[in-house]
């Protein structure tokens, strides 16, 4: 089976503080994202919400409680379990398998083969999430199951914390809520019981992965004295609808979609794969910086002779006119389509590749 794309979500559940500690830090050296709960309600809660891949959990704790967890884990889509046996006599090791976990392990175990054998586990058995939400909020798109966030197709890393936040932020369809709501939804995820400020800390370091602007939000507003929601239609920033943006991402031919200042917007995958770039280098980038586009008599096409300047100040399409681009270190002739998408100036630019010899025919 291929490796993961992302690295595993695991939810440890030990009602032992200094085992837990143990646990998660062997797991978080092996690359994976983990929920440590202490008690079997926050861990029933975190199940639900975190939706991890694998989980691992003491049934004895809270004197037998922790088998709720794994019934809980077997009933949600039969999650991976791992259960941490304390009993010398065999009986929870029996009645784990019997009701369906996945492997079990004597304490104390090794750390690192804890960790190995639950990473591989995650990687054997991650369940199908086809029912699982995939959120969108303008060009921010949050895929639950497959636990990525893009904005205008730009792939955003989170930590498990920020994950967490906007995942909520988007359930709540708009609502603001409060710091003790959010403090509840990442409580399992951090070290320490998490504060208001560090809720704050939180959503801050979220913004700036978002690429926000604290002071005319996109994504995340501070609702000053009661906590955070998804920005308003007031205060976000104009872009090109979300659902355009998904049409125009599935197209075959490279498409761009630039401002008024000829500055990359977007760019579908076709696109990067054309010109050779990974989108990083491609958004917020001048597009003649990156095409240098030339006529066909090899002058470059700037300042007035600009096809994208002249659609700009004007409502006309320029339909396959013919070019050079830079692709890598070469020239390669193509057809260039602009079109105005946008009553603040944004426009299309389609890239199709020109047959040199009918060129010249």
């Amino acid at each position: 089976m291929a490796a993961l794309q992302e690295p595993p979500f695991v939810l440890v559940a030990d009602d032992d503080p200094s085992y837990l500690a143990r646990v998660r830090g062997a797991l978080r050296l092996a690359g994976a994202h983990v929920a440590a709960c202490r008690s079997v309600k926050v861990a029933l809660e975190a199940l639900e919400f975190h939706m991890p891949n694998v989980v691992v959990v003491a049934p004895e704790m809270e004197g037998g409680r922790g088998w709720d967890i794994v019934y809980a884990a077997r009933a949600q889509g039969q999650l991976p379990t791992v259960a941490l046996d304390r009993d010398e006599t065999g009986v929870t090791r029996r009645t784990a398998f019997t009701a369906g976990v996945d492997d079990v392990l004597a304490i104390p175990a090794d750390d690192t083969e804890l960790a190995t054998r639950v990473v591989a586990l995650a990687g054997r058995g991650r369940r199908s999430d086809a029912g699982t939400p995939v959120y969108r909020h303008r060009g921010l798109v949050m895929d639950v199951a497959a636990h990525t966030v893009r904005v205008h197709a730009r792939a955003v890393a989170l930590t498990a914390q920020q994950f967490a936040i906007l995942r909520a932020l988007f359930e709540a369809n708009g609502a603001t809520l409060s710091r003790d709501r959010l403090l509840a939804r990442i409580e399992s995820l951090d070290e320490e019981p998490p504060s208001d400020r560090a809720i704050d800390l939180h959503v801050t370091r979220l913004r700036r992965r978002l690429g926000d602007d604290a002071r005319k939000p996109r994504w995340v507003e501070a609702v000053y004295g009661v906590g955070y929601r998804l920005a308003t239609g007031e205060t976000a920033s104009s872009e090109f609808a979300g659902d355009a943006e998904h049409v125009l991402a599935a197209l075959p031919d490279p498409l761009l979609v630039i401002d008024t200042e000829r500055r990359v917007r977007f760019a579908n995958d076709a696109a990067t794969r054309f010109l050779a770039l990974p989108l990083a280098d491609i958004l917020g980038q001048r597009c003649g910086d990156i095409l240098r586009c030339r006529d066909c008599h090899g002058q470059l096409l700037e300042g007035s002779r600009c096809f994208a300047r002249a659609v700009a100040s004007g409502d006309a399409a320029l339909r396959d006119v013919p070019a050079d681009i830079a692709v890598g270190d070469e020239r390669v002739p193509v057809k260039l389509t602009y079109a105005r998408v946008h009553s603040d100036g944004l426009m299309t630019l389609e890239i199709r590749p020109r047959d040199e010899d009918a060129a010249l025919s």
